[in-house]
């Protein structure tokens, strides 16, 4: 809805009456407004007119509240032409917000003696504008108080119900406190300062009097953004705060006895009480003098939770002969805060030196590591509590001429006696011996005499290792090899042990690290170990050993010769017979090469025939071309007694000559073959082609024997087609193909022995050939 002010409004016709309505208002407090309303009414045309018997009465409503005004009376007032005519009336009505639109009822009704419709209108369409609310003052905190009320630092100070004013928001709180000394006449207010919030309630720590024992008391008042005019009163703290007042002092400190050397002190007191809190506990410290008059400054010793009036507590005091302490004692209250200091008496240390070991000694006279070093009978001195244990050492080479003293270690420990793991000296065959003294807590000039150890205790001294320590044999083909030592002698104790390693080498040269083979326990100096030696064939071994005493001291190592396990030689290697070779020579040549012995000794050829006995190069030297012990490689020729024509097997092999470890077995069969000649006889047998073809088949059978391929022949010879005059040129050309065969035998090996004797060839002459020429080469082909 439209605000009334200036609104014109129509009424009635004949005459109509039009209404302008304007007003002022104003605010008497929050509660209400006031409006003043101005009313002009006129008459619609110049000729128009309202005379007496009719009257207007006008009523202004707003928000519940009315007033009236008369536009016209019913006698002696006639309204003529369209002059305004002027009313004024004013409402005042109920408004509790401000810049608010009220609602407004315009009335106007006919109440003459004469009936009138003219002027008269009841209109509510329109409102009014309310002013603004009044600014009013902060509302001070309903609630204040202090908390604790008796303190020694800050406190804290607290309020709430306060209030902002009406267009006076809360801005701040203003603090002031006044101090008392008895809490009932109090001084001046004075200002401590402001608290910006804008909370209806808060707090803030503030101090206590800063005089013990006096009060304080506090005011707050609100603070608005409206400025001073509109803050609040002040509202005083109900309660106040004391300032806490010191404890007192015992009245009474004594400490006992007045003199002392290890004696406990008794520190006992009496008569302390607290001021406006209880005793909590005491601080307790000590200061010295070497005078009773000039003294150190308070060292603290303890800090008591303890709430009776009295007690008694038992310092920790010097040592140091001629030493005077003081004790004093502060009561503390439950605010921490100290009385002042009550010192006790004096009391005087009186010390005496601590007493030496009566007893020292070492566990062992003879020893390789530690050995015990133990004391006893040591003596605490008066006031000087035993602390610890300081101990020397001295060596000497005959356990008559000493060195100096030198610092071993300190012992720390109160016992009156003790023991300390002590090494001997590092020379061996040195001896030492150690001295104690007792130290105590009065310090070193109170320290005891040293006492000596009764007794010393030697190195050890080596065993030395033995001067011969032999393996065999060299070369082994069994399992065990024989380890021999003697000439060991024990150092400063017996011989407990030996310790026996080995090592393993390939080639001789390159050895393992060595292990651990075995412990033999004896005391003699000398001895022998059969040992599980290796069996890989060709392995070298070689043993060291060392000599253990009772103190578990070891000599130095011995090493032994090199054994080697036995490699038998190579397999020989056979030129002829070849296998299934076949032979007209019943003494038939067997042609061999030794093979190699890996361990470098001599070989020697072992022959057998068929199953018969065997027979080798030493023990049957006439068999064998080269005989005896032969080398690597080396070759030689065996011939077999005569054979029977058939077949026949050989087997060789070679042995080593120590151990007579064997090679493999070669084999190889043969076969002794009949003559396959026809006898010829000069001048009567005539040579024809099938005894030409024979020898041909019988060369090639010899040079097959000795791994010789076979001849070729130049011509094929034929019954009826070879001519006469070719024959000397076969006979030639079997010939050449046997003297290969004989160079094979002849240069097989340096000796001459079974060697084919050397040969002239018979002249062949023209033609067939003779009788002889023909059983010269028979007689050649039986002998290869």
């Amino acid at each position: 809805m439209a605000d009334i002010y200036g609104v014109t409004l129509q009424a009635g016709s004949s005459p109509t009456v039009y209404y302008t309505i304007t007003y002022s208002k104003s605010r008497p407090n929050n509660s209400q407004m006031t409006y003043n309303f101005t009313i002009s009414a006129a008459l619609g045309s110049s000729g128009s007119y309202i005379h007496s018997g009719y009257a207007l009465l006008c009523t202004m409503t707003v928000n519940g509240s009315s007033a009236q005004v008369r536009i016209k009376a019913a006698d002696g007032d006639d309204w003529d032409g369209t002059t305004p005519r002027l009313r004024y009336v004013s409402v005042t009505c109920a408004s509790t917000t401000g810049n608010t639109a009220q609602g407004v009822r315009f009335q106007v009704v006919s109440d003459g003696r004469l009936p009138l419709s003219s002027g008269v209108i009841d209109n509510s369409s329109y409102t009014v504008l309310s002013s603004a609310l009044l600014t009013t003052a902060c509302g001070a905190p309903t609630s204040c108080s202090v908390s604790p009320i008796l303190a020694e630092g800050t406190v804290s100070l607290s309020w709430s119900g306060a209030s902002g004013g009406i267009n006076n928001a809360i801005s701040s709180y203003e603090i002031q406190y006044s101090d008392s000394t008895d809490n009932l006449t109090w001084g001046a207010w004075t200002a401590l300062t402001t608290v910006t919030t804008t909370a209806t309630s808060g707090s803030v720590s503030v101090d206590p009097p800063s005089t013990r024992g006096n009060y304080r008391r506090f005011q707050v008042r609100t603070r608005g953004t409206a400025g001073a005019s509109y803050y609040s009163g002040w509202k005083v703290s109900t309660n106040s705060v004391r300032r806490n007042t010191a404890p007192s002092p015992a009245a009474s400190v004594v400490a006992s006895p007045a003199a002392y050397s290890n004696e406990t002190i008794t520190l006992t007191w009496s008569g302390a009480s607290g001021g406006t809190s209880p005793v909590k506990g005491y601080q307790i410290a000590s200061r010295t003098s070497l005078d009773n008059s000039s003294w150190s400054a308070w060292n603290v010793l303890a800090i008591l939770i303890l709430s009776a009036s009295g007690g008694s507590y038992n310092p920790v005091v010097s040592s140091t002969p001629g030493t005077y302490t003081q004790f004093g004692i502060w009561t503390i209250d439950t605010f921490d805060v100290y009385s002042v200091e009550k010192i006790s008496n004096s009391v005087y240390c009186d010390v005496t030196a601590c007493g030496a070991p009566t007893v020292c000694s070492v566990s062992a006279a003879l020893a390789e590591g530690n050995v015990t070093l133990s004391w006893s009978g040591a003596t605490n001195g008066a006031g000087n509590a035993i602390t610890s244990y300081e101990i020397q050492y001295s060596d000497s080479p005959d356990n008559s001429s000493w060195g100096d003293w030198m610092a071993l270690t300190t012992v720390s420990t109160s016992a009156t006696n003790g023991s300390l793991s002590v090494g001997p000296p590092a020379m061996r065959g040195n001896y030492r011996r150690f001295r104690i003294r007792t130290r105590g807590a009065a310090g070193e000039s109170f320290y005891s005499d040293w006492t000596v150890s009764s007794n010393t205790v030697r190195r050890n001294t080596l065993p030395t290792p033995p001067t011969s320590f032999t393996a065999a044999p060299a070369i082994y083909e069994g399992v065990v090899v024989t380890l021999a030592w003697s000439g060991a002698a024990p150092g400063t104790s017996t011989i407990k042990q030996y310790v026996i390693q080995r090592s393993i080498s390939t080639d001789g040269t390159n050895w393992s690290a060595y292990e651990a083979l075995t412990i033999v326990v004896s005391s003699s100096t000398s001895g022998m170990y059969s040992a599980n030696a290796s069996q890989i064939a060709g392995t070298y071994t070689r043993y060291r050993i060392s000599v253990t005493d009772t103190l578990d001291a070891v000599s130095a190592y011995v090493i032994s010769g090199t054994v080697k396990k036995n490699s038998p030689p190579s397999a020989p290697v056979i030129v002829c017979p070849p296998s299934g070779g076949s032979s007209y020579n019943t003494t038939p040549r067997f042609m061999i090469t030794t093979g190699v012995e890996p361990d470098g000794q001599s070989q020697i050829v072992e022959v057998r025939i068929d199953t018969g006995a065997w027979i080798n190069s030493v023990d049957n030297p006439e068999r064998f071309s080269t005989s005896g012990y032969l080398g690597n490689g080396v070759k030689t020729v065996s011939q077999a007694e005569t054979l029977a024509a058939g077949s026949h097997s050989i087997t060789i092999r070679c042995l080593d000559s120590d151990i007579e470890s064997a090679s493999p077995e070669v084999v190889r069969t043969f076969t002794i073959l009949t003559t396959p000649f026809e006898t010829i006889t000069a001048n009567e047998t005539h040579v024809k082609v099938a005894h030409i073809q024979t020898l041909r088949t019988a060369v090639n059978m010899v040079r097959s024997y000795y791994g010789l391929s076979p001849a070729t022949w130049s011509e094929e010879i034929a019954v009826g087609k070879t001519t006469v005059k070719n024959w000397p040129f076969h006979i030639t050309e079997l010939r050449k193909a046997i003297e290969p065969v004989i160079t094979a035998v002849n240069g097989f090996d340096s000796s001459s022995s079974f060697d084919i004797p050397p040969l002239t060839w018979l002249s062949i002459g023209a033609g067939r050939p003779k009788a002889d020429v023909m059983q010269q080469i028979h007689n050649l082909i039986l002998t290869l």
